[in-house]
């Protein structure tokens, strides 16, 4: 039998015992696909719940089943737990354990308005002024680079870091283990040099640590959540260099640049600009020229917007 839970000095709930067989099989199946060891944790984690829940055996679950599990939970929550059911249950009817989907009988939950913490500058400089070197570490990570709690912990100073002419290279490994590369600021690089041993953050009991181990002292010491360091980054990182959604993107490890639209804050004095200009019917528009063209700034004339290819009409076209 698999555990998936880390924790020592706990009991270990297991699933349904008809249930048991299937589950670690599909689980079994999950890492032959490559799946991440924290993917196959949390999808394990979820299918033991939902199997002592609905408390029937596979074959049996209906949609109704899944509706009513997931009526209580928010809109990000019945979609990542729908989605884990369809997964579990395509490969059930694939393998002749179950003979429907019980989610295809549920309506796809539409993606919820972006929301979530970010976690103010002030806050930031408080947690780079912990008198714990790990803290400070991992603020700066979060805050600095961008990085999941779960990329902190995996950081091996062994073979993750490397000098550059230009300066130091990172190599995160990220969800789904997709990996990249980022450099490292010159305020985290000079402390990341001078750490000894393999991990950055070591286990007790050998390898790296947990999640939480890093998550608790972000949480101790900004008094926000690490992911919140993550959206700081991301909001940052897109004011300050033209707005290049693209590079932000990229940095923060994400497939689909909807996702990182998430990630970025509304700034307040930039809607008030946005709202203000648009009480103006005398103002051209202009915008920053690519330098080769030879100007640095080109004018544009509202009147000629369109949505879409259009046609011109005859008094345009002469």
């Amino acid at each position: 039998m698999n555990y998936w839970s880390t924790r020592r000095n706990c009991a270990h709930v297991e699933p349904r015992d008809d249930w048991q067989e299937p589950l670690e099989q599909w689980i079994e199946w999950q890492r032959a696909l490559g799946r991440s060891k924290e993917t196959m944790r949390t999808r394990w984690y979820q299918i033991n719940r939902f199997s002592r829940k609905v408390d029937k055996p596979v074959a049996d679950v209906t949609g109704d089943d899944l509706i009513f599990y997931i009526a209580d939970m928010g809109t990000e929550g019945r979609r990542g737990m729908r989605s884990c059911i369809k997964s579990f249950y395509d490969w059930a009817v694939q393998h002749g354990i179950a003979s429907r989907n019980p989610a295809d009988e549920v309506p796809t939950m539409p993606m919820s308005l972006p929301s979530g913490q970010i976690c103010p500058e002030d806050h930031i400089e408080q947690g780079i002024a912990s008198p714990e070197e790990d803290t400070r570490l991992a603020v700066m990570l979060g805050a600095f680079c961008g990085l999941r709690r779960a990329e902190m912990t995996r950081i091996n100073l062994m073979s993750d870091l490397q000098e550059t002419p230009n300066g130091l290279l990172l190599l995160i490994h990220g969800k789904g283990n997709k990996e990249r590369t980022m450099p490292v600021p010159a305020r985290l690089a000079a402390v990341l040099r001078k750490r000894e041993g393999m991990w950055l953050f070591p286990g007790t009991v050998g390898g790296h640590c947990g999640v939480d181990y890093v998550a608790k002292r972000i949480k101790r010491a900004t008094g926000y959540p690490s992911h919140s360091l993550r959206r700081r980054f991301a909001t940052v990182s897109y004011y300050r260099n033209g707005c290049n959604i693209v590079l932000v993107s990229r940095m923060l490890g994400h497939a689909n640049i909807a996702t990182t639209m998430r990630y970025i804050g509304l700034v307040q004095d930039e809607m008030r600009n946005a709202v203000e200009s648009a009480t103006r019917t005398d103002l051209i528009i202009t915008r920053p020229a690519n330098p080769i063209v030879g100007t640095d700034i080109v004018v544009y004339d509202i009147n000629t917007a369109r949505i879409g290819m259009t046609h011109l009409s005859t008094a345009e076209r002469e």
